[in-house]
């Protein structure tokens, strides 16, 4: 016997407000919503790629693998990779469980698609011997149960460490109460924003005249449109409104405590779904939004680059290490300002080429910068340990004697004429010779330079060589 998708939530306990929480009904909640979408889409719209790493360090993206040529197609024929990421990313932060069929022709070949389950049509059995099965209901009410090999299966944090837990079972009651007091703030406008009231009369009514007494004055008085209308009233009637309690006044205040208390739920910071506080500032509301990459989003894109690695790369792929990245990097799209620093520092510091940069802002390459820079004031412990025993050796002439110069001397005039023989150079305009003078003046280099005090002449005869 199979159920229709939704049959068991129909079954779930109705929340203490009342309100009955699923899946569908969670999604109808703003907050929750938000929520969902800050953590799904934040995700999908970071570049994904799969990587190679080297023999002797570093990495090169595996556009020869199989599993790369599958990620630079579709994983199915109506779905995109964001928006199939985004589905997945749903199931599994709204329902604990992101599910997909794997569908290839053995456990070696390629994948072929991947086709996303929505839950409720999925469940995950452990067997005596901790293995895994799946039962699924196919479209047409089929039922198929297969082994952990062919789902991709994306979890929340989980309790029985093979399902994740459902956010909206655990977070009900918070879930709940914003969708109650929702509505009812719904159907005070609906009435015109006025509380309802009483009609009293001396007269002894039955039934039926007390329950079209009440149509007729829901008819006239009642709803949005009739506001501000004017009642008339006889046979003693007398109309008595209920003033707005104290629990009505709080009504707003009880509507934004719950936006915290479902971003809580889902670990999404606040500000990420529009709300604030008066004590919030742009500096504070930058921080919130690093925090939320580090926290919201990094634990989700490291759970997700796992189970790509698990479930859909080969044992022969993950022996030779083969791996999935996202690039959180380019959440920096939208700050000039930040990306244009953060590529300076980078790029001063000679960890990024300046072609690197461009092809992080998918501007082509251009000559001459592959070579990454150098500052002259930096030096590894190997060559400031020469350097230090270039100036403690006595300074030889050029006979192999000492030179006759004081040593405060010969540094002056070597500084001074190694800066004369770098300006000559550059106004020589020679790219060889720059490239050259990079090489030389190097942070050892202008140590021995100034240790060696009659290095020059060495220097300015390599610069003359072709």
């Amino acid at each position: 016997m199979t159920f229709a998708p939704g049959f068991w939530d129909a079954l779930r306990p109705a929340a203490k407000s009342g309100a009955t929480v699923n899946a569908t009904s969670a999604l109808e909640c703003t907050t929750a919503l938000a929520c969902v979408q800050a953590i799904a889409c934040g995700v999908a719209m970071l570049p994904l790629d799969i990587y190679r790493p080297r023999t002797g360090g570093g990495r090169d993206v595996a556009t020869v693998e199989p599993l790369w040529e599958f990620f630079a197609g579709q994983p199915n024929e109506w779905q995109t990779w964001p928006e199939w990421i985004e589905t997945t990313l749903m199931h599994a932060v709204l329902c604990g469980d992101g599910i997909s069929f794997i569908n290839r022709p053995n456990s070696r070949g390629p994948i072929r698609e991947l086709i996303p389950l929505v839950p409720g049509t999925v469940s995950v059995e452990q067997r005596q011997g901790y293995d895994l099965v799946y039962h699924l209901v196919l479209a047409d009410g089929r039922s198929l149960t297969v082994g952990r090999e062919q789902v991709f299966h994306l979890r929340a944090p989980s309790w029985n460490a093979y399902s994740g837990l459902d956010a909206t079972k655990l977070a009900r009651e918070a879930i709940g109460l914003a969708l109650a007091t929702e509505e009812a703030h719904a159907r005070l406008h609906a009435n015109g924003a006025r509380p309802g009231g009483i009609l009293t009369t001396e007269q002894r009514l039955t039934r039926e005249q007390v329950d079209e007494l009440r149509a007729a004055w829901q008819q006239t008085q009642g709803g949005l449109s009739n506001a501000m209308r004017t009642a008339v009233l006889s046979s003693g009637l007398k109309w008595e409104p209920m003033g707005m309690t104290g629990v009505d006044a709080q009504h707003i205040e009880t509507r934004r405590f719950q936006i915290e208390e479902i971003c809580r739920a889902f670990g999404v910071y606040p500000a990420m779904v529009g709300h604030t506080d008066k004590a919030s500032t742009y500096a504070s509301a930058e921080q919130f939004f690093i925090a939320n990459v580090v926290y919201s989003l990094g634990r989700w894109t490291r759970r997700f680059e796992e189970r790509i690695r698990v479930d859909l790369m080969t044992r022969e792929e993950r022996q030779r290490r083969l791996y999935a990245k996202f690039s959180l990097q380019a959440l920096m799209r939208g700050d000039a300002r930040t990306r244009s620093e953060f590529y300076s520092a980078l790029i001063t510091l000679g960890v990024l080429t300046r072609n690197e940069a461009r092809a992080l802002e998918e501007l082509n390459p251009l000559p001459g910068l592959d070579e990454p820079l150098r500052p002259l004031n930096l030096a590894t412990q190997a060559e400031a340990e020469a350097a230090l025993r270039a100036r403690q050796s006595p300074p030889q002439g050029p006979d192999g004697g000492s030179g006759g110069q004081s040593a405060g001397r010969q540094d002056a005039e070597g500084k001074a004429a190694a800066i004369a023989a770098v300006a000559r150079v550059i106004g020589a305009e020679d790219p060889a010779l720059e490239q050259k003078i990079g090489r030389i003046l190097s942070a050892a280099n202008e140590a021995r330079i100034r240790g060696a005090r009659d290095a020059l002449d060495t220097v300015l005869s390599q610069l003359e060589t072709p």
